[in-house]
């Protein structure tokens, strides 16, 4: 156990625990904003790649319809077999915006969990401390941040 000291000269013991807790608390909250941070960067991109194979579809479709009308089927069949794996990639393009949605939504939720844990360890620090006003502050962020969490939890079933 560590000794510390505070402003009082009162002894605090921190316990093996409580250090580990903290520190998997840290963690949990790092990789939550990383995973919001990758998940909207590959959101994005995906976006930008269904909105160019969206366009592509409508382009080579017209292309291939004008092309049937003036003879020249080989042409529009080449065109129609172009549009089709443009549609093919918008729709994968779609669906990898909707996963990274989800993994935004997960690491916002690991993020919040985390500021829960860490408020309330501080709320037993503070308690250990003495500091029992700080106590009460830390607790109710402790409940306001899993209201948070639970809403987060609520609204992706």
């Amino acid at each position: 156990m560590e000794r510390k000291k505070n402003k009082h000269n009162y002894i605090i013991r921190m316990g093996f625990f409580s250090t580990l807790g903290s520190k998997i608390s840290h963690a949990a909250h790092h990789l939550g904003q990383k995973a919001q941070k990758v998940a909207k960067k590959v959101g994005k991109a995906a976006d930008v790649v269904g909105k160019v194979a969206k366009g592509v579809s409508a382009v080579a479709g017209t292309l291939a319809a004008g092309a049937a009308m003036v003879g020249a089927e080989p042409i529009a069949a080449g065109l129609a077999g172009v549009a089709a794996g443009a549609k093919g990639v918008e729709g994968l393009a779609a669906g990898v915006s909707k996963g990274a949605a989800a993994v935004g939504r997960i690491g916002a939720a690991a993020d919040t969990a985390a500021s829960v844990a860490d408020h309330g360890g501080h709320a037993i620090d503070s308690i250990r401390k003495g500091n029992v006003m700080g106590a009460v502050k830390e607790v109710k962020a402790t409940e306001k941040a899993g209201r948070s969490l639970k809403k987060q939890i609520q609204r992706t079933k």
